[in-house]
């Protein structure tokens, strides 16, 4: 007898999947990376029956609007049955720029664990989140029209538009092919013109005579299916066709109809075409300072802050647009997410919204520029973790793993400033030692390892600070970055009192199941940085999270700024009692403060080992 593919079995599991009760269907978000340059939101949909999740991603490029205004439609879809993690705009600074990649393309980054660009900590991120999937389907924009067989300049093998994109037809039992020409069978008989009728497009990534398999490697998808053995396919729509609306409205029914496939069954919003172009039209006009840049000249105090209001930005709207405010002199860096301080002239503010320029403001200093030089050596301004710090000549900043520092400048300087973190470099493509304006997270681990200074302070990495403004009196400062020493989780019992956990990595809590709020989390660092993960959902102080009998739930933290792990501990439900005061002092003994390097040797319990490992989703449709 010829053995079944699951595939095939899946139909079982669908049937089997219809006799189960009804589920609580709930819709949340998320963002990732919050107060960064690179803010990921994601939307976690929990349909009215169960069955399995499949995560929708747009946006990995930021000059394929059609993929995550599609992606941003289908979170608001209901969904029937099984469950959604959708990431509308997985790369907020490409979008911004309107361009493929800023550093680096995020596509090409999952062949391993990079940790040298922002990319990469977005990448480690939509890994965890994927690794609670059953599927992925991916929303991009190619060129051309892809075609198995030359036809034209515009479709040939060589193009990628109007497909459905698989890393192999069958792969360990995966019929791949098999699961799209039946979603194509449904997707193309909405597509009434002949020429945009979407084709499997199979890259072969397998295999080492493929032309697409050097590159495709690195991409997400084959991540999905060679790592974690699950469905993977990208839909692409040409960016030859020049009606947007067309595109996402197709878009969204070819991801419909292959999330129906894959058993999740979503009813999305009516879409009407010539919405979505105005809707992507849509302006803004942020307020800084609590003036409306309108297109009138701003008044900017010399040495003052320059912060944009996020309420005016539409954060929290429907469509979730994407607004940038960037000053002439720092293209790329976001006012939005950073404040400034006006230490040097600059000309104009530009909005952008979703990556289309919208709007120029010019800019008028009110007042001597710069301000008045303090007495004594050079003072260096730098925002950490968005906070104002002067430094002098000479002195140390210290800080954290994971800190966020922006260097400003330096006070009363009239000259065009340059300063340089040594090791690390702001802008890859065009490295002119010019770090001052970007945000750098400080992580040694993705600096240049050579420039790492010895530090009084144990433990610490130092760099240098260099100021190399051509005629200005040479000078400099030190930062030291110590790692990261968690001390304290903090919850709040159902009846608000308060449950101090010495976090021990490896360790085990006892808890009454219940409901439970996070209260905080305490470090020698801000506890912004910190980010508490409640089984696989990311929670912050307020939140709500359950402990049910008989069911160990892992608790996890991690840097909120590189999602690098900080360790996890086991939340083990002990029925009619909570965790005695001695067995907490006794978890705080092993390990009060276990910096963030020695995580990985905390040994793990028993019970954290049998829930750890491999993340496998719950519901498998294959």
């Amino acid at each position: 007898m010829a053995k079944p593919t699951l595939w095939a079995t899946s139909l079982l599991l669908l049937l089997l999947a219809a006799a189960l009760p009804a589920q609580a269907a709930s819709r949340s978000s998320f963002v990732f990376f919050e107060g960064t340059q690179y803010p990921l939101p994601v939307v976690f949909i929990q349909g009215e029956q169960p069955g399995p999740t499949v995560m929708v991603q747009g946006g990995i490029q930021g000059d394929e609007p059609t993929g995550f205004l599609a992606a941003q439609l289908l979170a608001e879809s209901r969904v029937v049955k099984g469950n959604l993690i959708v990431v509308p705009r997985a790369n907020v600074p490409s979008i911004h720029v309107h361009q493929r990649a800023v550093n680096v393309d995020m596509n090409r980054r999952f062949d391993r664990d990079y940790n040298q660009f922002y990319e990469d900590r977005l990448a480690r991120a939509v890994r965890f989140l994927l690794s609670q999937s059953s599927a992925l389907i991916h929303l991009h924009e190619g060129s051309g029209f892809y075609d198995p067989v030359y036809v034209s300049p515009l479709r040939n093998p060589t193009r990628w538009g109007q497909s459905v994109i698989i890393d192999a037809n069958v792969h360990d039992r995966l019929d791949l092919a098999r699961l799209v020409n039946a979603a194509l069978a449904e997707i193309n008989a909405s597509v009434k013109e002949p020429d945009y009728q979407f084709k499997l497009f199979n890259t072969r990534t397998f295999e080492a005579d493929s032309r697409y398999a050097q590159e495709m490697r690195k991409s997400l998808t084959f991540y999905a299916l060679a790592n974690l053995n699950i469905p993977a396919m990208a839909v692409e729509v040409s960016k030859n066709i020049g009606a947007l609306g067309w595109k996402v409205k197709h878009q969204v029914y070819a991801t419909s109809i292959l999330l129906k496939h894959c058993g999740v069954e979503v009813v999305t919003p009516r879409i009407d075409e010539n919405e979505v172009q105005r809707l992507y039209e849509r302006d803004c006009k942020p307020k800084i300072n609590g003036k409306t840049l309108d297109g009138q000249p701003l008044a900017i105090a010399p040495g003052g802050t320059i912060k944009v209001d996020p309420g005016s930005t539409g954060k929290g709207d429907a469509h979730g647009q994407v607004v940038a405010v960037f000053a002439s002199d720092r293209q790329g860096v976001n006012l939005v997410d950073s404040p400034r301080m006006a230490l040097e002239r600059f000309q104009q503010l530009e909005t952008r919204v979703d990556g289309r320029k919208v709007g120029t403001t010019t800019v008028r200093f009110a007042g001597e520029m710069p301000p008045p030089l303090p007495a004594g050596p050079p003072v260096f301004v730098c925002w950490l973790n968005g906070k104002p710090v002067q430094v002098k000549q000479g002195e140390t900043l210290r800080a954290v793993v994971g800190d966020q520092l922006v260097i400003e400048g330096v006070l009363g300087s009239k000259w065009k400033e340059i300063l340089n973190f040594k090791g690390y470099t702001a802008r890859p493509h065009d490295n002119d030692g010019q770090d001052m304006g970007w945000e750098i997270i400080l992580d040694p681990e993705a600096f240049i390892d050579k420039y790492r200074l010895p530090s009084p302070t144990p433990g610490a990495a130092r760099y240098q600070v260099v100021r190399e403004t051509v005629g200005a009196r040479p000078s400099s400062f030190y930062v030291d970055v110590e790692p990261r020493k968690v001390q304290t989780l903090k919850l709040l019992d159902a009846k608000g009192q308060t449950i101090t956990v010495h976090w021990a990595s490896g360790g085990e809590i006892s808890l009454a199941p219940g409901e439970y709020t996070v209260a905080e989390t305490t470090s020698n660092g801000p506890a912004s940085r910190i980010l508490p993960l409640a089984g696989n959902r990311p929670v912050k102080p307020g939140d709500k999270f359950r402990v049910e009998a008989g069911k160990p739930m892992l608790f996890s933290l991690r840097q909120a700024t590189t999602f690098a792990a900080l360790g996890t501990m086991t939340l083990v439900p002990k029925p009619g009692a909570v965790a005695k005061e001695g067995a907490q002092d006794k978890v705080a003994d092993k390990a009060a403060e276990i910096p963030t390097d020695k995580v990985a040797e905390q040994p793990a319990s028993k019970t954290q080992q049998r829930l750890s490992g491999t993340p496998v989703p719950k519901k498998k449709l294959y």
